[in-house]
C-alpha cells in the first residue's frame, strides 16, 4: 500500500473516530437549553420545549418534539427540525441559519438571523408552511370545544423588534362548533386566508375572507392575549353572507330583519377567549 494511500485511510479513521465521539459525546442539555431559549426569544409570547437533539451532517443538529406552547397551552409540535448554521457566519455578529422540518403532515421551512451586534441578542427569522393538517395540531383541537380542519399554507416572519406578522390560508376547511350557529354544528369551507400580526401580546387580524359552502364571510380585529385583559380579550367584527339555498334551510331561526337584507349580515364577537359572545348587528 502507498504513503499516500495509507495517510488516506489514517484520515478516514481519525474522522470517523471523531465523529462518534461527537455523537457519543454530544452536548445535547446545555445545547438544548440554549437553542430552546433562542426560539422562544424568536417567538414573541409563546415558549418553546424540545424533546431531544443531535447532531447532523453537513454541520448542523436535529431536534425532535419541538412543542411551542402559549400560556402553557400546547399549540403545535414540530415532529423534526432540521437546523444548518452558514459556516462562515458563525465568527460574525450576525449568525445565519437554514433551518426545515416537518409539522402535522407538513413541511415548515426558512432562514433565521442571531444579530449580537451592540451586545443585545436580536433574532429574526422567515418561514413558509405548506400541507400542514389543521387536525393534527394541537391548538386547533382545542379551541375551547371548537375543532378545525383542512390544509395550511402560509408564511411567518419575526422582524428583529420582536414582531410575529404571517399570511395563511387554509383550503378544504371545517370547523365543528361547540356551539351551534344559525342551528348548525358545523360548516364546511372551500378556502379561508386572513393576514395576522402579534405585538405586546395582541394578535391582530386582517382581511380575513372565508368561502364557504353554505355562507362567505369576512372578519377583522383583534385578540388579546394579556391575562388582564382576559374579559374583554376578542374585538372581532365583519360580514356574513349566507347562500340563498342555506337562507332557504335555516329561515326559521332568523329574525326576519335579518332575512330581507340585500348585502351581507354584520356581526360582533367579543368577551373573553373562553366564553365568546357572538351577536349580529
Amino acid at each position: 500500500m502507498s504513503t499516500r494511500n495509507k495517510r488516506l485511510l489514517v484520515g478516514l479513521y481519525l474522522l470517523s473516530a471523531a465523529l462518534v465521539f461527537l455523537y457519543i459525546g454530544f452536548p445535547s442539555e446545555a445545547l438544548r437549553a440554549h437553542v430552546t431559549h433562542s426560539l422562544s426569544a424568536g417567538l414573541p409570547g409563546l415558549s418553546v420545549a424540545i424533546g431531544d437533539m443531535r447532531p447532523a451532517l453537513p454541520a448542523g443538529i436535529v431536534l425532535k418534539g419541538v412543542r411551542v406552547y402559549h400560556a402553557n397551552v400546547p399549540l403545535a409540535v414540530i415532529d423534526q427540525l432540521r437546523i444548518h448554521p452558514d459556516l462562515f457566519s458563525l465568527w460574525q455578529a450576525k449568525t445565519l441559519y437554514d433551518f426545515d422540518g416537518t409539522v402535522g403532515d407538513g413541511q415548515i421551512a426558512g432562514t433565521a438571523e442571531a444579530d449580537t451586534a451592540g451586545g443585545r441578542k436580536r433574532v429574526s427569522l422567515s418561514a413558509r408552511l405548506a400541507g400542514v393538517l389543521l387536525q393534527k395540531l394541537p391548538a386547533t383541537q382545542s379551541l375551547y370545544g371548537n375543532k378545525l380542519a383542512g390544509r395550511l399554507d402560509g408564511t411567518l416572519g419575526v422582524n428583529d423588534a420582536g414582531t410575529l406578522t404571517g399570511k395563511l390560508a387554509v383550503s378544504e376547511g371545517r370547523v365543528e362548533l361547540a356551539t351551534p350557529l344559525f342551528e348548525q354544528n358545523g360548516f364546511s369551507f372551500r378556502t379561508a386566508e386572513a393576514d395576522l400580526s402579534l405585538q405586546n401580546r395582541t394578535v391582530m387580524v386582517r382581511n380575513g375572507r372565508m368561502k364557504g359552502n353554505d355562507m362567505d364571510a369576512e372578519v377583522s380585529g383583534t385578540i388579546a392575549l394579556d391575562v388582564a385583559q382576559g374579559k374583554n380579550a376578542l374585538n372581532l367584527s365583519g360580514r356574513v353572507t349566507p347562500h340563498p339555498a342555506f337562507l332557504a334551510k335555516v329561515e326559521g331561526s332568523l329574525p326576519p330583519t335579518l332575512l330581507r337584507r340585500r348585502t351581507g349580515i354584520p356581526f360582533k364577537v367579543s368577551g373573553a377567549l373562553n366564553a365568546p359572545g357572538f351577536s349580529f348587528n
